[in-house]
């Protein structure tokens, strides 16, 4: 079960700011991670998968999956050892059984790989021992809130690195009886 509090809350103030966001966590990513990003349609999930693709120096195009359901990425981390960014979308998905035939797994189990998944909620909930979970919703025309919840000791030193950099390392006020 994941805090009710998220370990970080950004609102964003456009598609390039989002953008932005993305390429810092692209920057910090590590082969095996897996982000899940749950939000409605439009709230900039495919938004945040460029950004992640601009960190990890992927050249090609991103856009979302929705009718292929996966897409696969070459790029670089920053140290220039290759990786490959999979952006799974499983919108369209209608039957847990359609996961098998899918593949996903195999995704999953690329040692080079990062896997970023758009409608994680079409998912069993024990499919991930660890993970970044990252809600997207919808606050003005342009802006969203991103909230981060890390689920395992990698996740939380991720969000705390994105902090530092993204947010300056500024925590919230605490509230009264924190």
């Amino acid at each position: 079960m994941r805090s009710p509090v998220p370990a970080l809350d950004i609102i964003s103030h456009s598609p390039e700011q989002t953008r932005r966001i993305g390429m810092h966590l692209g920057r910090l990513a590590r082969p095996g991670d897996v982000y899940l990003l749950h939000g409605p349609l439009g709230s900039g999930k495919t938004t945040l998968v460029q950004g992640i693709a601009r960190g990890l120096e992927v050249e090609d195009y991103v856009q979302s999956p929705t009718f292929v359901l996966a897409s696969e990425h070459s790029g670089h981390l920053p140290d220039g050892i290759p990786v490959r960014l999979y952006h799974i979308d499983l919108y369209r998905l209608e039957e847990p059984g359609e996961l098998a035939t899918f593949g996903l797994m195999d995704y999953l189990d690329d040692p080079d790989g990062i896997v970023v998944i758009e409608w994680p909620e079409r998912l069993t909930s024990d499919l991930f021992e660890q993970y970044l979970l990252i809600e997207l919703e919808f606050v003005a025309d342009s802006k969203r809130r991103l909230a981060f919840y890390p689920s395992g000791e990698r996740y939380q030193r991720l969000v705390s690195r994105l902090k530092a950099e993204v947010a300056g390392g500024r925590r919230r006020p605490a509230a009264p009886g924190d």
